[in-house]
């Protein structure tokens, strides 16, 4: 299971205020944090209103000083993608394309330049989709596009557009049987969601999280995009894995147990 870290988000107020402030130390405590608990990847995201194209190509700089890991850039912005994706240090992924004839057209020769893994978002010009058909064949027609402009299957990671379940009660089963049919018709393809999105609006939302995460993986989901500093999430996904039979030996799960990560309580996992 890929973990890619979801917190350097200008969507949330004190990364979009270090951010704005040119707080280097914030950033990058947030960046050790996430790696130190787990993550293989972070996401990056530099969303602020006018001034993406500066924050981002910022973001990747402050954020390669501190650690050594590959970078996956949040933005529909070309321009400052463009900007970003030179200062990678590995090869990066990029979140997101969609269905949308302007948005692919603008992000796919991106990708397909600095070979990047893209994450193909279950979304079209006609809105959001509400089934998991919809969701299919949104999926089936990014993975046609993308593979005949030369981006290979094993770099295509679909999203099946996670909503939050409190303005629809099918909006998670909608996922997962997404996730489980592209899984079984794409073997190529990796599947991904941005976890926290499917709690949004309602109480315990980590309790949320951390189910839906066990519910994803157990339809096939590879990669998903979340918070690494909930100690309970990690300790489940060391569980899941393990029962799921994608732990040979055990041993991820008992090295786990023996670092003191089955036991969110005693561990010493902070986060911002």
């Amino acid at each position: 299971m890929l973990i890619i870290g979801e917190r350097i988000n200008c969507t949330r107020k004190p990364i979009a205020r270090a951010v704005t402030n040119g707080d280097e130390a914030f950033i990058q405590q947030v960046a050790l944090q996430q790696v130190r608990a787990g993550a293989a990847m972070l996401d990056v995201n530099g969303g602020i209103a006018g001034h993406e194209v500066e924050y981002l190509p910022w973001l990747v700089d402050v954020i390669q000083k501190v650690v050594d890991i590959t970078l996956c850039l949040d933005s529909p912005d070309p321009e400052a993608l463009g900007r970003a994706l030179p200062l990678c240090r590995y090869r990066p992924m990029i979140n997101s394309i969609t269905d949308d004839p302007v948005r692919f057209s603008a992000l796919a020769p991106l990708a397909q330049a600095y070979g990047a893994r893209v994450i193909a978002l279950c979304l079209s010009e006609s809105g959001y989709p509400t089934t998991a058909d919809d969701r299919i064949k949104i999926a089936a027609s990014l993975i046609r596009r993308l593979t005949a402009a030369g981006i290979p299957p094993q770099d295509i990671y679909v999203d099946p557009a996670v909503f939050p379940v409190s303005t629809n009660t099918e909006y998670g089963n909608a996922v997962l049987d997404t996730i489980e049919t592209v899984v079984k018709t794409y073997p190529d393809v990796h599947t991904i969601c941005g976890l926290s999105n499917v709690s949004f609006g309602l109480p315990a939302r980590m309790l949320l999280n951390q189910t839906f995460l066990v519910l994803a993986m157990g339809r096939g989901v590879d990669t998903v995009i979340a918070d690494p500093c909930d100690s309970q999430l990690m300790a489940n996904l060391a569980a899941a894995e393990m029962l799921l039979g994608r732990d040979e030996f055990c041993a991820a799960y008992l090295q786990a147990h023996q670092s003191g990560r089955l036991e969110p309580e005693k561990a010493v996992v902070s986060g911002q």
